[in-house]
């Protein structure tokens, strides 16, 4: 029971990180006062979690897991506590980026190391424990969100930091996971220390681009093409180092074949679909319908319930009927039909039709998200499973920070416009 908790305890800490805060971001935006910033609240944990998930895959093979989790644990933790006694917008915000560090770690090593303790043929089981904890943290994250919104935010924050300790102790003493070896000079030595600053440069680029782009500045403007050209630059750096210089990369380049490639893209896109329900579902309902902040958190549990029970229902029916690319392909259709279903609905709408609609978005998200882990899992060798787990979370979090920002933008510019064509 213990080592199932401390698999999925990391799940659990990243994801009510995201939806309690995502609950209570316009409640945050008020109390310090910079509403215009709300989206790097989420953006800026992001940005961090998308570049720093890829490189844990390789840390934690070179490190080992125990101590790449206790890491992550730590800095976490203090990222926690410093959103926590944030005075303004800016200390908020540099807080989430470094509890970003450790969130991205947390949730890359969590699937990891089920790949390590768990049998492939026994991982279906276990990766529906996965979506039943990701259903509960989910459901409770926005719950919690919305109680504590009537006292103070501050106390999301707080309450994570005790789950931190808790995972700690479990990884310490509790968990059979593998071990590195060699001394801490060797293996330091062994980091491919070029590629993974030239990742991480290119990284927070790509995503600067993206949060800034047409709201802070025109998508045609110096900053924009500046940074985009040097983020597009230490892309091509970090392959050639992988490819030519590494002797141990950071993301080996033939661990990518048609079916890793497929999964990852398969990802992103499903990534960017869920993260910005998950975020926008509680302001619409709070901005548009003027539901409380524990009534808009509510509004996510059909979503979120549908995800999970998919998700562990369609992993093992695909191995029960032998495919998994038909049922991945029944969850594009009705992904793409409630997305047209949610685009459409009228503003005076029941709202037992729009549940209806992220119910039914919940349900096509389910059918892709876990079987495109196993597909990516079941197409690299072992030694790179670590690694290629690792970039499976990547490639989801930029879907997920990418989406982010083209609907914070759309936000943006339309509450804008809302708010000039109201004033006489």
């Amino acid at each position: 029971v213990l080592t199932t908790l401390g698999l999925v305890l990391g799940i659990m800490i990243g994801t009510v990180s995201e939806t309690a805060v995502s609950t209570v971001s316009e409640t945050i935006g008020k109390d310090l006062e910079s509403f215009g910033s709300v989206t790097w609240i989420a953006g800026g944990y992001m940005l961090t979690v998308v570049s720093f998930s890829p490189l844990f895959g390789k840390l934690s093979d070179i490190f080992g897991r125990k101590p790449a989790v206790l890491f992550c644990n730590l800095i976490f933790g203090v990222g926690c506590l410093g959103c926590a006694l944030a005075v303004n917008m800016p200390m908020l915000i540099i807080f989430r980026v470094i509890a970003g560090v450790g969130g991205g770690g947390l949730m890359s090593l969590s699937f990891i190391m089920v790949s390590d303790v768990i049998p492939m043929v026994d991982r279906p089981l276990y990766f529906a424990i996965v979506a039943i904890t990701f259903a509960v943290s989910n459901i409770i994250g926005p719950i919690i969100g919305g109680v504590v919104a009537l006292y103070s935010w501050r106390l999301i924050f707080y309450v994570l930091i005790p789950i931190c300790v808790i995972l700690s102790l479990i990884t310490i003493f509790i968990l059979p996971l593998p071990r590195s070896k060699g001394d801490i000079f060797s293996k330091l030595k062994r980091v491919d220390w070029f590629g993974c600053l030239t990742l991480i440069l290119s990284m927070v680029g790509i995503i600067l681009v993206s949060n800034w782009g047409g709201k802070d500045y025109a998508w045609s403007s110096a900053p924009i093409i500046v940074t985009l050209c040097l983020a597009i630059v230490f892309l091509f750096i970090f392959c050639y180092i992988e490819a030519k210089l590494a002797p141990e990369p950071i993301i080996p380049l033939e661990m990518f074949n048609r079916n890793t490639i497929s999964a990852n893209l398969a990802n992103f896109l499903v990534g960017g679909v869920s993260f910005v329900a998950i975020f926008y579902i509680p302001i619409y309902y709070q901005s548009v319908k003027n539901f409380t902040a524990i009534q808009s958190g509510y509004c996510l549990i059909p979503l979120l319930v549908a995800i999970s029970v998919v998700c562990m229902m369609s992993a093992s029916l695909s191995f029960l009927l032998g495919t998994i690319r038909g049922i991945m392909w029944f969850g594009t259709l009705v992904i793409i039909a409630s997305v047209v279903l949610l685009g459409l609905v009228p503003e005076n709408a029941p709202l037992g039709q729009e549940i209806g609609y992220i119910l039914i978005l919940g349900i096509g998200v389910g059918c892709i998200k876990q079987n495109v882990m196993i597909c990516c899992q079941l197409s690299v060798t072992q030694e790179l499973m670590a690694i290629a787990t690792g970039f499976f979370t990547f490639s989801s979090n930029i879907g997920g920070v990418i989406g982010l920002a083209i609907a914070g933008s759309v936000y943006n510019n339309v509450y804008t416009n809302q708010i000039h064509n109201s004033l006489p």
